[in-house]
């Protein structure tokens, strides 16, 4: 069962005549760090910053590719004669075998393609086969 309301006002509470003391909100919650703006204008200028950085670097790492890729095309001429000089030698060992193997064939040609293409091919030669030589 509920209690039989009063009759009487309700009992509130009320500040004091004069109101409450002031007191100084600052002292109690200082300054927590800098403000928004400045957030934003130190991440901005940051992330600024490492843009320039990655351009640098870019930059710096395409002229060293640079630099790789004209010595590479200087040496070019001078590996391409050592790798033919390579293949000649192991050209003339494989024909000096098959001039000795094929020796009792009539009418075969040493170093002729039995194919009749037309076409120049070169001989597959492998250069880690070193039973040739």
């Amino acid at each position: 069962m509920s209690i039989q309301p009063n009759s009487l006002p309700p009992i509130q509470d009320m500040p004091p005549i004069g109101g409450y003391k002031k007191f100084n909100l600052a002292r109690y919650f200082p300054a927590r760090g800098p403000k928004g703006w400045q957030l934003w204008a130190g991440s901005t200028l940051m992330i600024m910053y490492g843009f320039y950085q990655v351009g640098q670097g870019n930059i710096e790492k395409n002229q060293q590719k640079m630099q790789e890729r004209k010595v590479r095309y200087a040496l070019a001429p001078i590996l391409q004669a050592e790798a033919d000089r390579e293949y000649l030698e192991r050209e003339l060992v494989i024909l000096k075998k098959e001039a000795d193997v094929m020796k009792h064939v009539p009418g075969w040609t040493v170093g002729k393609n039995p194919y009749q293409s037309g076409k120049f091919m070169p001989r597959m030669v492998n250069p880690l086969d070193r039973g040739i030589k």
